[in-house]
């Protein structure tokens, strides 16, 4: 089979990447713009499953909570209002109900549209990365984990309470908070916690990652409660 040929130049500026207006003012060209996205989004680290998330096929399915209709209009809304936006959006449910869908499409279309620097950060994965530090044969430290997460205009903290951090990572963890919050730095959450159980003898979010951190939350975002059965068994159940 054939090799596929490789793209020529841009036909309107023909490679060079930059145009010239009527009124001789030198300007980048549509290609380049995109060339600027495509790297941000690829600079996002969004995980291959959820880079196809987009607000459209975020399906509101008949008979659904109305909770997802709304976590979608403010979804929506979020990214209407981006640049007045002084608040970040706490997305939280029980698994399966969309949670790190709207996250990352909310993402992915600021970066897109808006020009926005964000990046994606999966709980877990943070707890992991900065435990690995404690080994003297890994060169990073604790600082080098966290620094891109601190500057992101855009933050996704996907996950959060997923595991039960020790004091001394929950005191990185809040510095993490901390320091987006006295940058006005905006971060969007999402957690399967909420402030009041579900069932009796569930934790709280305050609970999974200490009285601070959920204080600072408080204070940085707009708790959006998704409710709904779990959509991957359903799919499941479907296909099968």
């Amino acid at each position: 089979m054939a090799a596929a040929a490789a793209p020529g130049p841009c036909p309107v500026c023909k490679g060079f990447g930059f145009l010239e207006t009527p009124q001789g003012k030198v300007v980048p060209c549509r290609c380049r713009a995109e060339d600027v996205s495509e790297a941000r989004l690829r600079a996002a680290q969004i995980p291959e499953r959820y880079r196809n998330c987009t607000l459209e096929n975020y399906i509101v399915h008949k008979g659904a909570p109305a909770s997802q209709r709304v976590a979608k209009m403010k979804a929506v809304r979020f990214v209407e209002e981006w640049k007045s936006v002084r608040y970040g959006l706490l997305f939280i449910g029980t698994v399966g109900v969309g949670k790190t869908h709207l996250a990352t499409a909310i993402l992915r279309r600021l970066i897109e549209e808006c020009g926005a620097k964000g990046v994606f950060c999966d709980f877990s994965d943070l707890l992991e990365r900065i435990k690995a530090t404690f080994s003297p044969a890994n060169p990073a430290s604790a600082d080098d984990v966290l620094a891109p997460y601190r500057e992101a205009e855009l933050l996704v903290l996907d996950e959060l309470g997923a595991q039960r951090p020790t004091p001394w990572v929950q005191d990185v963890l809040y510095g993490l908070i901390n320091t987006r919050y006295n940058r006005q730095r905006i971060t969007i959450v999402t957690s399967n916690y909420g402030d009041t159980p579900a069932r009796t003898g569930e934790e709280t979010l305050e609970g999974r990652v200490g009285v601070l951190v959920r204080s600072r939350l408080h204070e940085m975002c707009v708790p959006v409660l998704i409710e709904g059965d779990d959509y991957r068994k359903k799919q499941r159940a479907w296909s099968a």
